[in-house]
This record gives C-alpha cells, sequence and structure tokens, in this order.
C-alpha cells in the first residue's frame, strides 16, 4: 500500500511540474511572436516597378503586387541610374530602403553566373572522346595507301 501511495504521489508532482513548465512556456510566447515580427519589420522585401521618383530628395515610390510601398533611400542606395516605369527588387527596413536592384541586372547576373559554372564543369571534365577514335595522347594511325588500278 505505501508503494502505491508513493507511486500516485511521484506521478501528481510530476504533472504539477510539468503545468508549471508548460505555463511558464505560455507565459514567455507572447515575447516570443513579439521578437519575431520585430525581426520581420527589420527586413522586408518588394519587387515592382518605380512610380514615383525624387532623386534629389532621396524618396521614391514602388508598385508592388498587393501595394505601393513609399521608401526613402539609405545611404549606400543611388537612385540616380533608375527612372520611372523601371522593374526593381528593393531591400528595406522601417521605411528606408537598403538595396535597390533593376530586375534586368539581377537576371543578367543569375545568368553570367550560370554560364561561368557550366564553363567550369567543361574545364573540370575531360571531353568525352567518340567511339572508335584513338585514345587521347596516341599517334595518329596511319592510313593504308589506296592501290592504283593499272
Amino acid at each position: 500500500m505505501k508503494k502505491i501511495f508513493t507511486v500516485v504521489m511521484a506521478v501528481a508532482f510530476a504533472f504539477s511540474v510539468a503545468g508549471f513548465a508548460v505555463a511558464a512556456d505560455n507565459a514567455a510566447k507572447p515575447a516570443t511572436s513579439a521578437e519575431k515580427s520585430a525581426k520581420s519589420a527589420k527586413g522586408q522585401k518588394v519587387s515592382g516597378t518605380i512610380e514615383a521618383l525624387d532623386v534629389a530628395a532621396g524618396t521614391f515610390t514602388v508598385k508592388g503586387k498587393k501595394e505601393n510601398v513609399d521608401l526613402k533611400a539609405g545611404e549606400k542606395v543611388k537612385l540616380d541610374s533608375f527612372k520611372v516605369g523601371d522593374k526593381v527588387v528593393v531591400k528595406y527596413a522601417d521605411g528606408t530602403a537598403s538595396s535597390v536592384k533593376g530586375v534586368k541586372a539581377a537576371k543578367a547576373a543569375k545568368k553570367a553566373k550560370k554560364a561561368k559554372k557550366a564553363a567550369e564543369k567543361l574545364d573540370a571534365e575531360p571531353a568525352a572522346v567518340p567511339a572508335g577514335s584513338p585514345p587521347a595522347g596516341s599517334p595518329p594511325a596511319e592510313t593504308p595507301p589506296k592501290p592504283r588500278g593499272n
């Protein structure tokens, strides 16, 4: 009887400790979700078309798929190479753009990177030798002279 009582008390104690742990975890979750929303607010990205541009003031508006975003150019962002109607990808936080890239330039950079990888791959792999041809480095095979007809 003593053993059963001890087991029941141990189980009750385990449940009470687990209950406190769950309650403490639930209390910490709102702070964690607040941190996540703060992080997502820090770095956002929008793809779209430049609708308005004021290079002197350093401000511009990008029309994205869902909404228009009014932004101010960051310290490293140069707007003088863009014009209204250009398609861009903008990284921003708190209304300040940290990166503005033209879509055509980004696609060209990706293509160049793929071409470079393909060229490196071709350089690394030996060329395939067609069937029936002599192995690389061997002297060319001599062809027998054709018989002359008398």
